[in-house]
């Protein structure tokens, strides 16, 4: 969700953009169980977008960011995207901007801003930059390396996964990749009511 609405603002203002993300590495099955199983204990109920989460749901999300990542690089070429992949889950969430951090967790009526200069803003700056740093690296500089359609295909996905060397899963069937990318092109709102 967040990707598109970053794009689309940067777009409108004819600007460049910087976005580092950091996510679940979808390769890691105990750090994507650990994630399903602390969003079930917040509700065992589906969310917004219909779904319950499950370590497979948490997988495809996560490489979802990831086609999503590649598929608005080659899109916007303003774009500078880094994508990191982590083996620890945290409950919160950081989205830190040159003016101000917001962190939230997973209610979205539940937040808290600092503003740059704070102590607060400058101690996150730097440990989010030290998380990104220690997490894995997704090679966004290929990203010519597999050309995606405006609704990317199956074939074209699991190509470009295994051309930056995060191949999908041998479980994933074509209807598990299609899930990929709606998620990726076509994310839906999981706070939506």
């Amino acid at each position: 969700m967040t990707i598109p609405e970053i794009v689309a603002a940067a777009r409108q203002d004819k600007r460049p953009i910087t976005l580092r993300v950091e996510i679940i590495d979808s390769t890691n099955e105990e750090v994507c169980e650990a994630y399903a199983h602390y969003r079930r204990s917040l509700s065992d109920l589906p969310d917004g977008t219909g779904e319950v989460w499950t370590t497979e749901r948490t997988r495809k999300e996560s490489f979802a960011t990831v086609l999503a990542a590649f598929w608005y690089r080659q899109r916007y070429g303003l774009l500078d995207i880094g994508v990191g992949l982590s083996s620890v889950m945290t409950t919160f969430r950081w989205d830190l901007s040159s003016r101000a951090v917001i962190v939230t967790v997973e209610s979205p009526d539940r937040a808290m801003i600092a503003y740059t200069k704070s102590f607060y803003y400058e101690s996150c700056l730097t440990e989010l930059r030290t998380s990104f740093q220690q997490a894995r690296q997704v090679p966004i500089e290929r990203y010519r390396a597999v050309p995606l359609s405006e609704e990317p295909t199956v074939e074209e996905v699991r190509k470009l996964f295994d051309r930056i060397d995060l191949p999908l899963p041998r479980s994933f069937t074509d209807r598990d990749v299609v899930d990929v990318i709606k998620k990726a092109v076509r994310a839906k709102n999981p706070y939506a009511p």
